[in-house]
């Protein structure tokens, strides 16, 4: 005999919220692919949809997808580095110089060097409670000034019959970005830091009071932004053959719109490596293209800037924030 009252409406069973801003996170970077092949596909299927020019795509988007890969772990966890390109230069310049006599491990050198420029970063963050947006920006302009100083404006050439220059032919900066996204993906996803990072990103105070070391994941956050700035610097350096103190201008712009593309919000507390590895695709794909169907340098910045603020507009995770400043 059932003992349910009817006059007692059944409670429904609740269902999972469909959150529009976290789908459109997760996808937003393989429909841009999708869309940019589609769009250049059909412009200039000649040029385009070629085995050599998707070659070259590839290889460009080594030197974009490290840096990006660092920076990832900065957004997530809810800050940010412009002095990633900065870094690049720096890095390069010192690997260039230390080429002669090291051979192939002066790439170690530019990991140092950018390891240098992101602990000056985190300390200055996290001991000297200074925003992340302000501390890296005086980064970008010290470190790029110190370049310019001690090149004194000139470009640093590789020693032609240094082993070096290897480090810049196909297949090696695609190598390099695949161990780089295999690395740090497994760290992120399965270390107790990649959890911290996270967690800081989506509530850091809540992790303060869990007694998460809040400082030291966040120093290590720039110390690793800053040696794949150095890995991005000694890949770019070994492939055009000397360290310049030009290199990596704009490609803060660059990275951060290939992390906010790839699903990482500015906001942090989400993300992944395999996103920013498509997000780094796409602009690497999207500035390839206007190349080949004749865009000029200037229209592809403006279109650069755009792309970054339409990511954002669609992605961001307006439920996390209460006042947009």
């Amino acid at each position: 005999m059932s003992t349910t009252n009817p006059s007692i409406p059944a409670v429904p069973t609740p269902r999972k919220r469909f959150v529009y801003s976290d789908f459109v996170a997760h996808y937003i970077a393989y429909l841009a692919l999708f869309l940019v092949v589609l769009i250049f596909g059909v412009l200039a299927p000649d040029r385009f949809l070629t085995w050599s020019n998707l070659g070259t795509v590839f290889q460009n988007c080594a030197v974009l997808c490290v840096v990006a890969i660092g920076l990832t772990f900065v957004i997530i966890g809810g800050s940010i580095d412009l002095s990633v390109g900065s870094s690049m230069a720096l890095a390069g310049i010192f690997a260039a110089w230390a080429s002669p006599q090291l051979g192939v491990w002066a790439f170690v050198v530019a990991m140092a060097v950018g390891g240098v420029v992101g602990a000056v970063n985190g300390a200055l963050f996290v001991v000297g409670r200074i925003p992340s947006f302000v501390v890296t920006l005086g980064m970008l302009s010290m470190a790029r000034g110190l370049t310019v100083i001690l090149t004194q404006g000139t470009p640093v050439s590789v020693d032609l019959a240094s082993p070096y220059n290897d480090l810049g032919n196909p297949p090696v900066p695609l190598i390099i970005m695949a161990i780089a996204a295999v690395v740090t993906g497994l760290l992120l996803k399965f270390t107790t830091f990649g959890r911290y990072v996270f967690a800081i990103g989506g509530d850091e105070e809540k992790t303060r009071i869990l007694g998460v070391p809040n400082r030291g994941v966040k120093f290590a956050m720039f110390v690793l932004c800053g040696v794949m700035a150095g890995v991005g610097g000694g890949i770019l350096t070994a492939q055009i053959g000397s360290g310049s103190p030009t290199t990596g201008i704009g490609f803060e712009l660059l990275a951060i719109s290939a992390v906010v593309i790839g699903g990482t919000p500015l906001t942090g507390g989400m993300g992944s490596i395999v996103g920013t590895v498509v997000g780094s695709l796409v602009m690497t794909t999207l500035a390839n293209g206007l190349v080949i169907v004749g865009v000029s340098t200037n229209v592809q910045t403006v279109l650069t800037g755009a792309v970054l603020v339409a990511s954002v507009l669609v992605s961001i995770r307006r439920g996390k924030i209460r006042i947009i400043k």
